[in-house]
């Protein structure tokens, strides 16, 4: 991966993480490239996401390698968070679960 490459994921690693910010959440990036999850998230609600962000140019966004899939199921059962993708495209950015492929919502309110 160049250097361009790095640096341009890490911007959208920035963006998720200022949506979420903006959504109530605490996030924290990882140093880095190495680790299974790019964002460490924890909402006021108590929830927490340990988040693998995917980002692409066009409106397709690559899914992670199964590798990659089990790297981050495993971090967040560890951290007993909820395993998420985050897609990127220009337009928009999708929060799905990394067990389910569900989407998810990230939002300030308490389940009930």
């Amino acid at each position: 991966m160049g250097k361009d490459q790095y640096k341009y994921g890490r911007t959208k690693e920035q963006k998720v993480a200022q949506y979420l910010r903006n959504k109530g959440a605490s996030v924290k990036l990882s140093k880095g490239s190495k680790g299974a999850a790019d964002l460490h998230v924890k909402f006021s609600t108590g929830s927490k996401w340990e988040v693998q962000v995917k980002s692409s140019r066009s409106s397709e966004v690559a899914m992670p390698s199964p590798k990659d899939l089990s790297r981050i199921k495993q971090s967040a059962t560890k951290k007993r968070a909820t395993p998420v993708i985050a897609q990127v495209t220009p337009k928009e950015v999708i929060f799905k679960s990394a067990r389910s492929g569900r989407t998810l919502k990230a939002t300030r309110t308490k389940r009930k």
